[in-house]
């Protein structure tokens, strides 16, 4: 697209493709895939074997798929930009908490209700819905682009990991 003055215009939705290409990258980088950097350091201070923690990340991935005609209903009832809101605060509010725990329940309630549902409400659907409501001819394409954030996030786990080497686990996930 040209304006009057001859400059190209960008279409606003691939402002929305970029967000959500940020917003997915930071849910994949600290919650998804960085989850793996904290694995050795609760296991060494708490004791718990390896079954135990992933656990908690098993049954996060099934709140995802339970949740998600929930979370559908309520995108499509508040609109998306509520729901990122409210799932930023929840996945912020359950790093913080996790940041904090003392006990194997506290590290499951902090994970999988907070930073879990924080992120099946904030990211996974709701940074699709505006994406898909500015797209027709490259809807495909934008989605494509948008979700490509997760993987993108893989990036940050050095980042993440140096984090809890430099700090340690605890200061990281307040971070």
């Amino acid at each position: 697209m040209i304006d009057d003055m001859g400059k190209s215009k960008i279409f606003y939705g691939w402002w929305i493709v970029l967000a959500s290409v940020a917003a997915h990258a930071l849910s994949g980088g600290f919650y998804f895939y960085g989850f793996s950097a904290f694995f050795l350091p609760l296991a060494q201070e708490f004791g718990w074997s390896r079954t135990t923690i992933s656990g908690a990340f098993s049954l996060s991935r099934l709140e995802g798929g339970l949740l998600g005609p929930l979370g559908g209903f309520l995108i499509d009832k508040f609109g998306p930009r509520k729901m990122m809101a409210l799932g930023i605060i929840m996945m912020s509010a359950g790093f913080i908490w996790f940041s904090q725990i003392d006990s194997l329940i506290t590290f499951y309630l902090s994970f999988i209700f907070f930073i879990a549902v924080g992120s099946t409400l904030a990211i996974h659907q709701a940074a699709l819905v505006p994406i898909v409501n500015w797209f027709i001819k490259k809807r495909g394409m934008a989605v494509g682009i948008g979700i490509s954030g997760i993987g993108l996030g893989g990036l940050l786990v050095p980042i993440l990991a140096w984090l809890i080497i430099q700090y340690g686990w605890r200061p990281a996930a307040a971070i």
